[in-house]
């Protein structure tokens, strides 16, 4: 949909996902019996060769080449006989629809709804509203131990601020309300859970 234009004229595309997401794709336990092939294996997937296996399958079988060049799926898979959708059809051969990843995700073997021409059209028409990406942060890193005492406050927190962003768009709560929610949110060790996402940041920028 067209960026959507405020009562004064303004106009900013802020529901915008940071380039780097879903961390925590892949992980190597202590029981790997062969770690460094394993990290050879999930590394193929961030070259081009990865990339077009991993999205678009295998020559002849789930895609072809077409005269310009471009991959595209095959009749079979686009318009499957037994009436499965797409996702449906390249699952029996792949495991990325329905699933997180590591890898990069490249227009040219992505054939996800994200990279059809109406899409890349409207993301250009967006561009000029849309906020910086240096200013889009990635889902932060926490140490064990912070990531121990966040589980133990980040929930509640959440919760809370969704219910109540929720009561205030609505009317349900008044502005009457404001300083009783900010006094809840102290209570709820607000002023912890800031400073734990304060010091993944500072680590997030330093290794900019």
């Amino acid at each position: 949909m067209p960026v959507i234009q405020g009562e004064n004229g303004e106009k900013l595309l802020t529901n915008i996902g940071s380039p780097l997401g879903n961390i925590g794709m892949f992980v190597l336990t202590d029981k790997a019996q062969n770690p460094e092939a394993a990290i050879r294996w999930i590394d193929h997937f961030y070259g081009d060769e990865g990339a077009k296996m991993f999205f678009m399958g295998f020559e002849g079988v789930t895609y072809e080449v077409n005269d310009k060049g471009e991959f595209e799926y095959l009749d079979s898979i686009k318009n499957n006989k037994d009436g499965l959708n797409l996702d449906q059809a390249i699952s029996q051969y792949l495991t990325w629809p329905g699933g997180y990843y590591p890898g990069i995700v490249k227009q040219k073997f992505f054939k996800g709804a994200e990279g059809y021409p109406s899409s890349v059209k409207n993301a250009e028409a967006a561009e000029p509203y849309s906020v910086k990406m240096e200013d889009v942060w990635p889902a932060f890193n926490f140490t064990p131990e912070e990531q121990e005492e966040l589980t133990t406050i980040q929930t509640d927190i959440q919760t809370y601020i969704d219910e109540m962003r929720d009561k205030f768009a609505s009317g349900a709560a008044g502005s009457d309300q404001w300083d009783a929610y900010v006094k809840q949110l102290e209570q709820m060790n607000v002023k912890r859970y800031l400073e734990l996402y304060q010091a993944a940041y500072d680590r997030y920028k330093s290794e900019k």
